[in-house]
C-alpha cells in the first residue's frame, strides 16, 4: 500500500531584512531652507515597511517603548492600511506621536529590541509613527480629546519637553488646571 502524500508546505516568503529608506531633501535644496531634512514616508513606503514586521509573540519592541505602545498592533494596522486604527493605538499611550516619531531615540529603545535587529535592520517604528501622525494632520481633522469636568486642583509641571507636555496633557484631560514651567526662554525641551 502506497504511503499517502504529505501536503506540501507553502514556500515561505523571504523576509526583507532591509529598511525602507526615508527620502531626504537634497543638500543643494536644504541649504536654502529651514524645512525638515527627512521628508517622511509615502503611503506605499509605510505599507512596505510595516509588512516587514514578523509579529513576535513576546513583543520585545513594546517592552523597549518607554510609554508601552502596542507596537505590533500599531504596525499591523498600518500593514492592513487601517490608518485610523493605527492612530487610535498610538493615542492610547501618547499625545504627541508627530513629535515622538521624530525625536524619540527609537534606535536605543523599541527598535533596538526588535527581533529583526539580530539579522538585519529593525522595523522603522519611529518613521511609521511619524507617518501616521503626519497622515492625521494632512486629514485636517485632529480630534481634541474629551476633558473631564474641573476638579478644582492645580498642578505644576516643571519642564516643557515632550515628557512635560504629555504629563500636562494627561492631567488636563482628567480635569486639573495645569501650569507648565520652563527654565529656558522657549518651551519645547529637545524640540
Amino acid at each position: 500500500m502506497a504511503e499517502p502524500e504529505k501536503p506540501k508546505k507553502k514556500p515561505k516568503k523571504k523576509l526583507d531584512l532591509n529598511r525602507v529608506k526615508m527620502p531626504k531633501q537634497e543638500p543643494a535644496i536644504r541649504r536654502r531652507n529651514f524645512n525638515e531634512v527627512a521628508l517622511g514616508y509615502t503611503h506605499e513606503m509605510a505599507l512596505k515597511e510595516a509588512s516587514r514586521c514578523i509579529q513576535c509573540k513576546k513583543r520585545p519592541c513594546q517592552a523597549g517603548c518607554p510609554v508601552n505602545i502596542d507596537i505590533p498592533e500599531f504596525v499591523e494596522a498600518i500593514k492592513e492600511d487601517n490608518l485610523p486604527k493605527a492612530l487610535e493605538i498610538l493615542k492610547r499611550k501618547t499625545s504627541l506621536p508627530g513629535i515622538c516619531g521624530r525625536v524619540c531615540p527609537q534606535e536605543t529603545q523599541c527598535e533596538m529590541k526588535c527581533t529583526l535587529n539580530q539579522k538585519g535592520a529593525p522595523i522603522a517604528i519611529g518613521r511609521l509613527e511619524r507617518y501616521v501622525a503626519d497622515w492625521e494632520r494632512a486629514q485636517g481633522e485632529v480630534k481634541i480629546p474629551e476633558i473631564a469636568p474641573s476638579t478644582g486642583k492645580n498642578v505644576a509641571v516643571v519642564g516643557s519637553g515632550p515628557a512635560g507636555l504629555t504629563v500636562a496633557s494627561e492631567l488636563a484631560k482628567l480635569g486639573h488646571k495645569v501650569d507648565l514651567f520652563e527654565a529656558l526662554h522657549v518651551a519645547g525641551g529637545v524640540l
